[in-house]
């Protein structure tokens, strides 16, 4: 884990060791092992050698609401379009099960433990840390 504060804000991140951290005029960009960018993640975050044991951790929360997901996935590019637009294709597959279409349809909220959502993410090529980034700007979004 490497530690980080925003500058902007004062919060403090924990993220995974395999994000690859890219300095520009705007402020750090992070990417994940695969080089795909996690706009979700503050610019403004500050490597610090450790959080001061006073403040909290911001953590991935383990259910968000359906709006909630299903905006964070907008809200995430992948490939040529948005993690949405990708999850969409997978779900609306031939080889996709029927029960994983229905889930998808009539989910009332998005859980970390979902089964549907891990074969998704694993379809996707999503690491924890992309699912954890996800579930925080998920967490992050109101209307």
């Amino acid at each position: 884990m490497k530690h980080y504060r925003d500058s902007a804000d004062g919060r403090y991140w924990s993220l995974d060791d395999d994000l690859i951290v890219t300095a520009t005029e705007d402020g750090n960009v992070f990417h994940n092992a695969l080089g795909q960018h996690q706009p979700q993640i503050p610019l403004t975050l500050i490597e610090i050698d450790a959080i001061p044991p006073s403040q909290p951790v911001l953590f991935a929360p383990e259910v968000v609401s359906r709006f909630q997901g299903r905006e964070a996935l907008w809200q995430t590019p992948h490939g040529d379009g948005t993690l949405f637009e990708a999850a969409e294709a997978i779900i609306n597959g031939p080889e996709t099960p029927a029960m994983y279409r229905r889930a998808w349809a009539d989910l009332q909220e998005f859980r970390r433990d979902s089964e549907m959502l891990a074969a998704i993410a694993q379809l996707l090529d999503l690491t924890t840390s992309d699912l954890d980034n996800l579930f925080v700007l998920a967490a992050s979004i109101s209307a």
